[in-house]
Formats: structure tokens, C-alpha cells, sequence
């Protein structure tokens, strides 16, 4: 979870730190927290000075505190006042707190809570599966702006804890719907389908729209998991394979998908066939415009053919592309 804590810290960075009395602490067995710095915010300081915070507000700071920083030095200390004063409904209450943020558009503030809740029960289906819902719905409503960073991560958190939930419970199809999502759109179409088929044997409940839906995403990935195979062959060195498997995809449908556009380029540069092979990554520019392979591609087979200038040039966008692409992960 630490690859999030960066984005998080915001929310805490107007806490203040405090102790609370000793001999309450020892009065309400809680000496654990004798010397632990107890989170408060600015707007508590009267209350917390005129009569003291309420256990329920106290708790609801440390959830924030180690929510955002999972590496806190006293978390231990915070996780054991959750178990000494609240029972296992804490985790629900965090989630459903989470819930409503994200709904009313404070994600940040949410995924602390989400966070905090799967601290307390690292393993537990809710806790596990709100997480990476949570951090789902966050990504979803950053799509279309520049942070792309963090778009990454999150979307790297919620996959990893979509798998997990259905590592521990298999039979939870809303996990195996999401999972095949993110699969389907980062163009893991086995995985997808694998996925697809594992929310329709656990799906006893789900709506009727859902499942007619998750089953025509299987029909329809057939042919994108022949092209995967296509690409698994061509890593395999089964070069010829891979062309005869791949080339009837130029008609129809797919004549438009640089993805198999640049796999039979490389397939043909492969077998030497370099003119076709060009011909296909210039194929790719024209449908995926950045993609900086191949310009690399292309630089080298023109510079092969002794045509410098177009070796050059294809050379200088590649540069460009990836000069771009390192101000977007410096930002």
C-alpha cells in the first residue's frame, strides 16, 4: 500500500500531535498509550482542552493518520486502541465513511479510511475488496486528466487487491467482474476471459443484465485471444506460426488494432522481410501515433536500407516520445 502515501499525506499535514493524560490512560486500561502522540486536529483543540475528544473522534483521527502513512511508528498502538474500545463492525463503519466520500467527490479522505480499515483486517473480504473498489472508482474519475501517475498506481492497487479477494474468496463474482475489467483493458484477453468465466460460475444472485453482459464479453474476446496467441508464438521464436496465425486478421475488424499491426511487423522483420515489415510499423504510427517501438523499428530498418534520412528522422521522434513521456512521470 506504501506506493499511495505520497498522494495522501495532504490530508493529514494539519494534524497536530498530542498525549493524553496518564492517569486516565491507566484508569481506562489504555496505558498502552502512555508517551504515544495522540492525532488531533486544529478545530478539536478547544474541545480537546475544555473536556477531551470523544473516543469515536480520537479514533476516527488515527484512522486518517495511518491510512495515509501506512509506515507510522505508533499504527500498532492505534490498531490495538480499535480492538481494545470498538468491535469488528469498525471496519464497516470506515468503509461506509469511504462510500459516502467518493460519492460526494473526496476520494483522498476515503482511501485513508479504506486503508485503515485493511490495516485492522488485512485479509477480510469487505476490507480487501472496498479497497481496491475504492481506489477503482478514484482512478475512473482521474481518467482524461494529466495524472497519469497516479492513474497507474491506483490502478495497480485495485488489480492487486481485486486478486487477492478472489485468491481468499473464490466464490465472490463481483471481484471476478472487476478483475476481468482491468484485464480486458490492458489488453490481457486470456486473463479477461479466464476471469469472465469465473464470475459466471460464482454469479447465483448477480443481476440477469450483468451476466448477459460478461458473457457476450467472452464471445467477444475469441478472436483477440487468437491474436494473443499470435503474439505468445511470436515471443516464442515460432515466427512463421505466428504470420499465418495473425495475417487473416488484416480483414474484418481488426484491420484497424495497431497491436496486430505491430506484432506482424515484428514477425516480418523477424524473417527478414524488411519492406513489409516497415510498411506495418509505419501502419502503427498512423493508428497509434506515439508509439515509440516503432519509431525505434523504423530508425534502424531505414538506416539498414541506407536510407539515413528517414533513419534520422524516425530517430528524432523517438527521442521526442520519450523526452515527453519522462516530463509526464517527472510531473
Amino acid at each position: 500500500m506504501t506506493s499511495l502515501k505520497k498522494y495522501l499525506t495532504s490530508e493529514i499535514k494539519d494534524f497536530l500531535f498530542t498525549e493524553l493524560d496518564e492517569g486516565f490512560l491507566v484508569s481506562s486500561d489504555l496505558a498502552f498509550l502512555i508517551e504515544v502522540p495522540i492525532p488531533i486536529r486544529q478545530e478539536d483543540l478547544k474541545a480537546f482542552t475544555e473536556g477531551g475528544l470523544s473516543t469515536t473522534k480520537i479514533a476516527d483521527n488515527m484512522a486518517m493518520v495511518i491510512g495515509a502513512d501506512d509506515e507510522f511508528k505508533y499504527s500498532v498502538f492505534y490498531l490495538r486502541y480499535f480492538k481494545k474500545l470498538f468491535d469488528e463492525k469498525l471496519v464497516g463503519v470506515f468503509c461506509s465513511k469511504a462510500e459516502q466520500l467518493l460519492r460526494s467527490g473526496s476520494p483522498r479522505k476515503a482511501i485513508c479510511y479504506l486503508r485503515a480499515g485493511l490495516q485492522l483486517d488485512p485479509e477480510g473480504l469487505q476490507s480487501m475488496f472496498s479497497y481496491a473498489n475504492g481506489c477503482r472508482i478514484w482512478y475512473q474519475s482521474l481518467e482524461g486528466s494529466d495524472e497519469t501517475d497516479l492513474i497507474s498506481v491506483l490502478k495497480s492497487e485495485a488489480n492487486e487487491y481485486f486478486v487477492q479477494v478472489t485468491n481468499h474468496y473464490p466464490d465472490f463474482a463481483p471481484a471476478w467482474y472487476f478483475l476481468g475489467y482491468a484485464y480486458l483493458n490492458a489488453g490481457a484477453y486470456m486473463k479477461a476471459s479466464l476471469a469472465f468465466k469465473h464470475y459466471i460460475a460464482s454469479s447465483e444472485g448477480q443481476p440477469e443484465e450483468d451476466i448477459q453482459e460478461v458473457k457476450d464479453r467472452i464471445d467477444e474476446l475469441e478472436d483477440p485471444i487468437r491474436i494473443e496467441d499470435g503474439k505468445n508464438l511470436l515471443i516464442a521464436g515460432r515466427v512463421e506460426e505466428a504470420l499465418s496465425l495473425l495475417e487473416p486478421y488484416t480483414e474484418g475488424k481488426y484491420s484497424n488494432w495497431w497491436p496486430l499491426h505491430f506484432y506482424l511487423a515484428v514477425a516480418y522483420e523477424n524473417l527478414g522481410h524488411d519492406a513489409e515489415a516497415i510498411e506495418g510499423y509505419l501502419k502503427v504510427l498512423s493508428l497509434n501515433p506515439s508509439n515509440y517501438d516503432a519509431m525505434t523499428a523504423l530508425s534502424e530498418l531505414y538506416s539498414k536500407a541506407g536510407d539515413e534520412e528517414k533513419a534520422r528522422k524516425y530517430s528524432e521522434k523517438a527521442k521526442l516520445v520519450l523526452a515527453n513521456n519522462a516530463d509526464d512521470t517527472d510531473r
